[in-house]
């Protein structure tokens, strides 16, 4: 299987999503799949792995710091509606 395959089978198979604030658990299921194949794979092999996990972990943070942001961000001025009758 060549890596677009690979690729296609990841997006297009089913599988769970975690809830936002739980995205570090696919880490520790990745890491699971890695200890079980790691007498599998050459020194090599088993260090492209950690690294790719590690750029998955690095984009995750990242984005979890954005959408916190985006959350705690204030909304900023609200517009005036004619039709709001708190409006002055």
């Amino acid at each position: 299987m060549d890596r677009d395959e690979l690729l296609a089978l990841m997006i297009s198979t089913p599988a769970p999503a975690p809830r936002l604030d739980a995205w570090d658990s696919v880490l520790v299921i990745y890491a699971s799949h890695l200890e079980r194949l790691a007498s599998k794979l050459d020194e090599k092999d088993l260090g492209l792995l950690v690294a790719s996990g590690a750029m998955f972990y690095r984009t995750l943070c990242q984005a979890d710091s954005a959408r916190l942001q985006a959350v705690d961000r204030p909304a900023g001025p609200r517009s005036r509606n004619s039709d709001d009758p708190t409006a002055a």
